[in-house]
Order: structure tokens, then sequence, then C-alpha cells
């Protein structure tokens, strides 16, 4: 009886060991699934790749055709020159004090996705204003999922997403 008891205490103390280390391996699998994901959003996945074009390509109408190029995009997008004075969507003011610029928006104009170019002086200060006066629902009815931005040189890619373009079933 002595030595049931005995394996019963060791079996007991190897379960819970056990269980503690998947339940462990289980949730840092999640993490890493999870930190997978966020790093493969839209916002993320276009930030990445502007950083490796303007690395290359100093023309920021070139840079824009090739993100609009794309796989991630499910939908059709339009690149446009923007002008100083000129209606920037997603920005409670307007913006200005850019050499250039151009927009990477979609064709259909309820999807909550926005990006753009820019050419400035200052990148660092002129990024952080531009996040300051974004709003995630400029767009009627929908709102982006996040807000992302790269500084490159005299570059900054901004953009407002959702996740992803795939479509819920």
């Amino acid at each position: 009886m002595k030595k049931f008891k005995l394996f019963m205490a060791i079996a007991l103390v190897l379960t819970a060991t056990c269980i503690t280390g998947c339940d462990k391996t289980h949730n840092d699998m999640k993490e890493n699934t999870e930190q997978k994901q966020e790093e493969n959003t839209v916002a993320k996945t276009l930030g990445k790749q502007f950083e490796s074009e303007i690395k290359n390509e100093k023309d920021i109408e070139k840079v824009a055709k090739k993100i609009a190029e794309n796989e991630i995009f499910e939908i059709s997008v339009d690149v446009s020159e923007v002008q100083n004075g000129d209606y920037l969507s997603g920005f409670q003011k307007e913006m200005k004090d850019f050499k250039k610029a151009y927009v990477i928006r979609p064709m259909i104009g309820t999807i909550p996705f926005i990006a753009y170019i820019f050419e400035v002086e200052n990148a660092s200060e002129f990024a952080e204003e531009l996040k300051s006066n974004a709003d995630l629902r400029w767009n009627i009815c929908t709102e982006a999922d996040e807000m992302h931005t790269v500084v490159s040189d005299n570059y900054v890619f901004f953009t407002m997403s959702p996740k992803s373009f795939e479509q819920e079933e």
C-alpha cells in the first residue's frame, strides 16, 4: 500500500509538472502566432516594402506604384500625386510643408485604407505631426484598424488601414 501511495504521489507531481510545462509551451506558441500576425498586417507589410523600395529608388512616384502592386491588396488602388494645399484624407487639420507627395487609395471610397509617401525637410518631425493629427475614423461608416509610419532619410510613409483585406465569412 505504501508503494502504491508513493507511486500515486510521484504520478501527481509528474502530471502537474507536465500540465504546467505544456500550458507554458502552448502560451508561448500562441504569443508567437499573435506576434507574427501583428507583423503581417497590411500597414506593417507595406511599411516594410516602403523601407526596402526607398533604399534603391528615390523617386517616390515609382515607390508608390510598386507598393500599389503588392499582392496584399485584395482591392483596386489608385496612385496620385498630391500638391501642397490639396485636401488630404484622414487628418483633422490641413497637412502641408512637404516638397512632394503621393497617395495610394482604394478605388472604392468606403474602404478604410489610405497611404501617403511624403518627401519633406524634417521627416521625423513631419511624421509626428501626421500621427498627432490622424483620424482613424476619417472614412464614412468605417474605421481603420491601425496607423503605421516609417521614416527613411527625408521620406515619410504613412498609412491607416484594416489589419487585412480578407473577407470575413
